[in-house]
């Protein structure tokens, strides 16, 4: 008798009231969530009370000392921003094939006051740029979730 292994997957996928699809569930805390949004390959911080980017753990710097043009991150890494409160309007995700290298000139504090940058000189950076969410904003409350499952049969070699 031959055994086959199988291995049995689930994702939970993320719905919003009006049966939009967000994405699928990374991590979920309290009241905030990371979603993998697949047509984007980027990490979605979602939170139910949503007061704007400021305070997140992310460093957003700028080439100019006014906090204008377009907003750098010193680690390249998949989380896709809404950049609300400040003047930047929409989603925005890392440009991993922009880099740059460049001294910053400003960046913005916890509180969303532009402050000047004494970031480190001549560091390499990545763009920012603005992408289209695959869903209208803002999300219909409560979200729903859905478990998806997959099985995966792997078969042995003699």
């Amino acid at each position: 008798m031959a055994l086959t292994p199988s291995i049995a997957k689930a994702d939970v996928l993320v719905y919003d009231n009006n049966n939009q699809y967000l994405g699928i569930l990374i991590e979920m805390w309290g009241d905030e969530m990371d979603l993998f949004v697949p047509s984007l390959g980027g990490v979605l911080k979602f939170s139910y009370d949503y007061s704007g980017w400021c305070g997140d753990e992310i460093s957003v710097v700028f080439a100019s000392d006014n906090c204008t043009g377009t907003p750098y991150e010193r680690d390249p890494n998949p989380i896709i921003l809404d950049f609300s409160p400040i003047s930047l309007e929409g989603f925005y995700k890392v440009d991993y094939n922009g880099k740059q290298t460049f001294t910053p000139g400003s960046y913005y504090d916890w509180n969303c006051d532009c402050q000047s940058d004494p970031g480190e000189p001549n560091a390499e950076y990545y763009p920012f740029v603005q992408v289209q969410m695959p869903f209208t904003t803002p999300v219909a409350l409560p979200l729903r979730f859905k478990v998806r499952t997959k099985t995966v049969v792997v078969p042995l070699s003699e």
